[in-house]
C-alpha cells in the first residue's frame, strides 16, 4: 500500500513537470485548426487558401498557411493580412490549451502568386526571423 502511494505522487509530479514544459495538456488540434480556419474565412479580405495549425512535440506549434487575399497590389494585400493576423490572434489566444506558436502565414492577391507578403513583412519578430503568437498579441493586441 505505501509503495502504490508513492508511485501515485511521483506520478503526479511527473504530470505537473510534464505540463510545465508544454508536454502535458496540448492543445485540440483539429478544434484549434478549424477555429483559425473559420474565422479566417469569414474576413471580406479572404479569397482563398487554408489556415494550417500543428502542435506536435517534434515540429512544434506552427500557423502557416498561404492564402489569397483582398488587394490589388503589395500595400493592399499587406492591410488585408494585417486584418487577417490580427483575427488570428485573437481566435488562437481563445483556444483552450495552446502555447506559443510560430506563424508562418504568406498571401498574395488574385492572379498574382508572384507578389508574396510575409507575416514578418507586416508585424515585426520580437526576436529572429520568426514571427510568433506573442508579437501578434504584442503588436496587434488581443
Amino acid at each position: 500500500m505505501r509503495g502504490v502511494g508513492r508511485r501515485g505522487v511521483l506520478v503526479g509530479i511527473v504530470g505537473s513537470l510534464l505540463a510545465a514544459c508544454g508536454l502535458g495538456g496540448r492543445s485540440d488540434v483539429g478544434a484549434v485548426q478549424d477555429a483559425l480556419r473559420t474565422a479566417v474565412e469569414a474576413l471580406p479580405e479572404h479569397r482563398g487558401g487554408l489556415v494550417q495549425f500543428q502542435d506536435s512535440t517534434n515540429a512544434g506549434t506552427t500557423i502557416g498557411g498561404v492564402l489569397v487575399l483582398a488587394g490589388e497590389d503589395r500595400a493592399g494585400v499587406e492591410q488585408s493580412l494585417r486584418t487577417v493576423l490580427g483575427t488570428v490572434s485573437r481566435t488562437y489566444r481563445e483556444q483552450p490549451g495552446v502555447r506559443r506558436a510560430f506563424v508562418r502565414i504568406e498571401a498574395h492577391p488574385e492572379g498574382d502568386a508572384a507578389t508574396r507578403v510575409l507575416a514578418a513583412d507586416v508585424v515585426e519578430p520580437a526576436s529572429g526571423a520568426n514571427v510568433t503568437t506573442d508579437d501578434l498579441e504584442a503588436q496587434l493586441g488581443r
